[in-house]
């Protein structure tokens, strides 16, 4: 098996992993407000479902988004790529994505330096280091890295028109 096949199976891996992860923690910022509606009305607020129900979106929001970048769904243009002839589009696609991993690189630096300016501070509510709430961006944005590298493989390795991958 070659490096690129095991590159593009832990990428697929890490995909499922994401997805299981994703559903546990959106069901569990429904459960975490539904439970503050509930006490408010009845009993007395709580005083962390705020705060959990904030990390809990940005943390499934950030890996949802390396969901959506492994399958193409983020928002793209392609009417003007699409005209070109065949050789030009896969330079053009493997140019945007070397520009997006670029892009997720530099990201991944600013991540790890701000999760390590934040490495003392916990947060108000549940006193949770910050560094694990910041940790999600250089996490997804490694995680786009590698699902990028498996999209360079992808255009490389010319798919028949319609094939699907």
């Amino acid at each position: 098996m070659s490096f690129i096949n095991l590159l593009d199976k832990f990428s697929d891996f890490i995909d499922r992993i994401v997805k299981y992860i994703v559903f546990v923690l959106i069901t569990s910022m429904i459960i975490a407000i539904t439970m503050q509606i509930v006490f408010r009305v009845f009993f007395q607020a709580l005083t962390w479902s705020e705060e959990i129900s904030r990390y809990l979106l940005v943390w499934s929001s950030f890996l949802g988004a390396t969901m959506a970048y492994k399958r193409g769904m983020h928002i793209n243009v392609t009417f003007a790529v699409e005209a070109l002839p065949k050789k030009m589009i896969k330079f053009f696609q493997i140019t945007a994505i070397l520009l997006t991993m670029l892009f997720f690189a530099i990201a991944i630096f600013y991540g790890i330096n701000y999760m390590t300016l934040q490495i003392y501070q916990v947060s108000a509510a549940l006193r949770i280091p910050m560094k694990w709430v910041y940790l999600v961006m250089p996490l997804s944005f490694s995680i786009m890295f590698l699902h990028g590298v498996v999209a360079i493989k992808d255009v490389l390795i010319t798919r028949q028109e319609g094939e699907i991958k």
